[in-house]
């Protein structure tokens, strides 16, 4: 089936006949018209922009000749690429800067801004559930216009019903919820969770979301469940929507009022198509608060070629990780949490686990704590770092911050 993106996409842009080239040509008549109203209703980009003419801008090859927009920056005075009068702000969102100390970044919304993303929303989800079935979302939903609220409006729109999760949810409250759900919405983490739990639970296809999606995780709830698992990316900058998997999930399909670069992380430059890079993005839809050529700090890669939906939609491969994340380890290597779910949870045994890192004399530690129906003492390894294993009760409920790999745990001692 081809992606539902396709025809939405159509009838988002008016083109007569969807190509990329005419996809490509749209979206570079809205960046123009991006470049004209942020420096003409943003602080920050008046004075980044400057004497820029949009309209000299003619191809994607010429993305290059715009500065770059980086978190720090809009962390450092979120109020300054603020486009509208503040009363027309429907939803703030506040989170971490990451690279930031002590900033956060806030990013606002207005109900148009919302109400495009509930679209996207609706469009994606029409590949995994359909009107009648039920859909459990476990992300946060506790505020109005939250990602979890904005996801049960666009699902209520397909005549899906919704059952969300409440922030004082315990493991147990959401597998009650999961029963009878043909499709279920959360992290990573939350899914292992309740798969290794409850592996009798049959959903039909299950959406990851929030934050990396390690293969070994997708790979045991499609077996254990039986289910088809898809993934979407999006960030809060996004909107929070940004590219999902058709019923091919072989790639993830774009909105259309999103710009995508892969360039390399040191230098800037455009990889070669195929080949890994970090996304930037710039929001032509967005009247709230748009950005141009942001550096996310996630590593990605286009994939060239027809989708075997049949969509000609650009396709987002999997993404690979962030460069903040990665630590180095010394001789060429280095440890992130992506690296350590993709192998940790490749053991059956594992439901959780927190990763800290200790400095040591000669080589840091890496401290595991882990929730497992059995010991893995030396069944684990990783080089470049000794490792310390403790038993812990862990539960990805309610929903926290992405994980990341921490400080030192309080406390760590003795292995056990």
């Amino acid at each position: 089936m081809i992606s539902p993106l396709e025809a939405w996409t159509q009838q988002r842009t008016g083109l007569a006949a969807l190509q990329a080239q005419s996809l490509e040509g749209w979206q570079m008549a809205r960046l123009r018209e991006l470049l004209a109203y942020a420096r003409g209703h943003s602080r920050f980009y008046a004075e980044r922009l400057g004497t820029f003419d949009p309209q000299a801008l003619a191809s994607r090859e010429e993305l290059a000749r715009l500065p770059f927009t980086w978190p720090a920056e809009l962390a450092r005075d979120p109020l300054a690429f603020l486009c509208v009068p503040q009363r027309e702000v429907a939803r703030v969102t506040t989170l971490t800067s990451s690279g930031t100390t002590g900033l956060r970044k806030r990013i606002c919304f207005t109900r148009e801004d919302l109400l495009r993303t509930v679209d996207f929303f609706e469009h994606g989800m029409e590949a995994l559930v359909s009107r009648g079935e039920r859909a459990l979302i476990l992300l946060p939903g506790e505020s109005e216009h939250s990602v979890g609220r904005l996801l049960e409006a666009a699902l209520q729109r397909l005549e899906v019903r919704v059952s969300r999760c409440a922030r004082d949810w315990s493991a147990s409250d959401a597998l009650e919820a999961a029963r009878g759900a043909q499709c279920l919405v959360g992290t990573p983490a939350q899914m292992i969770y309740l798969c290794r739990r409850e592996p009798a639970l049959r959903p039909r296809t299950v959406l990851l979301s929030a934050d990396y999606a390690a293969q070994s995780v997708i790979q045991a709830i499609e077996e254990t469940w039986g289910c088809q698992v898809f993934t979407h990316y999006g960030l809060t900058e996004t909107g929070f929507g940004c590219a999902v998997q058709c019923a091919a999930r072989e790639g993830h399909h774009l909105r259309p009022e999103l710009i995508l670069e892969i360039l390399d992380p040191a230098t800037g430059a455009p990889v070669e198509p195929g080949l890994p890079g970090e996304i930037v993005l710039s929001t032509l839809g967005q009247a709230a608060m748009p950005l141009i050529r942001y550096r996310t700090g996630d590593m990605a890669r286009m994939i060239t070629g027809p989708c075997p939906c049949g969509s000609v939609l650009p396709r987002l491969g999997r993404v690979e990780g962030r460069l903040e994340n990665v630590l180095a380890l010394g001789q060429g290597r280095t440890l992130s949490i992506h690296q350590l779910d993709e192998r940790v949870f490749g053991f059956p045994a594992v439901r959780a686990f927190e990763a800290a890192l200790r400095a040591g004399k000669e080589r840091p530690t890496l401290v595991l704590r882990l929730d497992a129906c059995r010991s893995l003492e030396g069944e684990l390894a990783f080089p470049g770092v000794d490792l310390e294993i403790h038993d812990a009760e862990l539960c990805p409920f309610p929903l926290g911050a992405k994980r990341v790999i921490q400080g030192a745990f309080p406390g760590a001692g003795s292995s056990s």
